[in-house]
């Protein structure tokens, strides 16, 4: 029994249909439109000049952190879920290889964050448009880069989701999504004449290793290029979406290896 892309988009299409009725779902995309709407009100609270920039800096962060939210919750808790309520025993034996169930929910959870992105940009756009904000092509970029970010926590979320529990696999994942932001500030300091490294030596080789291993989380952040109005080029958002799929792919196939040695048994 070869791979099969309908299986795969059958394990995807049932991940998306459990997802969009999921209440934290629903929930957390109700609270990011409602803050990216209040944004107007707060933006009445600062300055003339810097009103624009409220509305921008609000829209970005409420669009990551509702789908870095999204993507933990739905991703550690859809293996799970098949688990308690036992139908992973129904379906496994079917002529489905793990590895397919794998990527399958991987694609659905993907989906998901697709469409908030959709809804939670497009609310961005109106308050932006209302506040009199000309749309610009690195608002595109800006949100495209939030996924590529979105990918890799969700394919973590997934990894951990295939061998331990919800409660420490969205402790795991989020973990790894800090010290991801913190990469590029670990390197930094690295390479600084003065610092937590230079005072504490010993913890270098812990900085170098996850400065080597742990995504640079930071690559996808744009928001003060948005702010400052700095140029961003679609070789950089497409770099950065390479980048995204080499680690989707290796915590995926990590993933996979590990639910296909899993005795459910």
């Amino acid at each position: 029994m070869s791979f099969s892309i309908n299986r795969v988009m059958a394990i995807a299409t049932n991940t998306f249909k459990e997802s969009i009725r999921n209440r934290v779902f629903i929930g957390l995309m109700f609270g990011a439109l409602v803050m990216i709407f209040a944004s107007l009100i707060m933006s009445e609270m600062v300055v003339f000049d810097q009103r624009k920039r409220v509305i921008q800096d609000f829209g970005l962060f409420f669009i990551s952190f509702a789908g870095v939210l999204i993507a933990i919750t739905i991703g550690v808790l859809l293996v799970y879920n098949e688990l308690k309520r036992k139908t992973i025993y129904s379906l496994l034996p079917k002529p489905i290889h793990r590895y397919e169930f794998i990527v399958g929910r991987y694609v659905g959870i993907f989906i998901i964050l697709f469409v908030m992105a959709l809804i939670l940009s497009g609310a961005w756009f109106v308050v932006m448009l209302l506040r009199g904000v000309p749309l610009q092509p690195i608002f595109i970029k800006a949100v495209i880069l939030i996924l590529g970010e979105l990918a890799i926590v969700s394919a973590v979320a997934i990894l951990f989701s295939s061998f331990s529990s919800p409660v420490l696999s969205g402790i795991f994942t989020f973990g790894i999504y800090v010290l991801g932001r913190q990469v590029q500030f670990i390197e930094e300091l690295l390479h600084a004449q003065k610092g937590l490294f230079v005072s504490l030596p010993s913890l270098k080789p812990i900085g170098q290793a996850v400065a080597s291993v742990f995504p640079d989380l930071s690559l996808f952040d744009i928001t003060m290029e948005v702010l400052l109005e700095v140029h961003v080029g679609w070789g950089y958002v497409f770099g950065a979406l390479a980048y995204a799929l080499a680690y989707v792919v290796v915590f995926i196939i990590a993933a996979a290896v590990i639910f296909q040695r899993r005795d459910f048994v």
